[in-house]
């Protein structure tokens, strides 16, 4: 039977993958070193695996990701699932460094750097990392263009021009903060910093498909809407949310003078903008040609709605 509703299509989705990432890290980070303790500590600190939450659902079509066991068929698309966690898992572990953002708790458990140590912890990152695009290479497919894509897909996502540069924004606003241009400065960093990698996460399990060209285009206009709608929702939560239910500190980013949608608009507007853009994400929601529109119906509203 195909669950009918979001909250069901995710919870199922997410143990799949679950299931998947479970029997397959225990080969993959043996033997047991510092350095795979360290990565699956991280790995296994808690998340809600949206990201390849998202590649998995632009893939299949209901009745094959709810068959008993999909990975068997088509392991290429888990393996560009945990390749992108390993990306994301990666980026928050140096996100929380004390050159970066310098944070002790992470999902409600202390970094990686605080649980191990700083150089540890920056190597547990560049591990998974680099971790990542090996798990894309090791897709069975036969298409040389579609590993191609793939790898580009996920680069433009996490690399120089994508999360990386975002990053690199953020910290620059943060040191000398621009005195014009700051709507589109903010635009700017959280299209990259955020959106990048939720943008490839579709897309990726999207290029996996036979029909992944009629489909991509108004896929990506969603996927940014939903980077959009994920980091304003996180700035709104920055402010009003406790370290019980958001697992990490708040109110960091007005302490460290971050660039962000409240500290710009203030949390009034910024709320409107998040209501704005839940309404456009919905919206192309309804033109995406064969999906289950269940889950990308009830994506932006799980989203704008979370608490954490």
């Amino acid at each position: 039977m195909v669950p009918n509703s979001f909250e069901s299509i995710l919870q199922n989705s997410k143990q799949v993958f679950d299931s998947f990432f479970e029997s397959y890290t225990a080969k993959l980070f043996s033997p047991k070193t510092r350095i795979t303790e360290a990565c699956l500590y991280s790995l296994h600190a808690g998340g809600k695996r949206v990201r390849p939450i998202f590649v998995i659902n632009s893939f299949f079509d209901p009745n094959d990701l709810f068959s008993s066991e999909p990975f068997d068929t088509h392991k290429s698309v888990f393996l560009a699932a945990l390749a992108v966690e390993c990306i994301h898992t990666y980026s928050l572990i140096h996100d929380d460094l004390p050159a970066m953002d310098n944070d002790d708790t992470r999902r409600g458990k202390p970094t990686c750097h605080k649980q191990f140590d700083e150089a540890t912890a920056i190597l547990a990152g560049d591990t998974l990392n680099s971790l990542s695009f090996q798990l894309l290479s090791m897709m069975d497919v036969n298409d040389p263009n579609l590993l191609r894509d793939s790898i580009q897909i996920l680069h433009q996502g996490a690399g120089m021009n994508g999360m990386i540069l975002g990053q690199m924004e953020d910290i620059e606003e943060e040191k000398n903060p621009s005195s014009n241009a700051r709507e589109s400065k903010l635009e700017s960093i959280h299209e990259k910093k955020t959106g990048a990698l939720i943008t490839s996460s579709f897309l990726l399990g999207n290029r996996l498909r036979a029909d992944w060209k009629e489909r991509e285009f108004v896929l990506t206009r969603y996927a940014k809407e939903i980077g959009l709608l994920f980091q304003i929702t996180d700035d709104i939560l920055d402010v009003e949310g406790n370290l019980a239910e958001l697992g990490k500190t708040p109110g960091k980013d007005a302490k460290a003078g971050k660039l962000t949608y409240p500290s710009l608009y203030g949390l009034e507007k910024s709320k409107l903008l998040r209501d704005q853009t839940l309404g456009k994400a919905i919206s192309l929601a309804n033109e995406l040609p064969s999906l289950h529109n269940e889950f990308f119906l009830g994506l932006p509203k799980y989203i704008a709605e979370r608490k954490n």
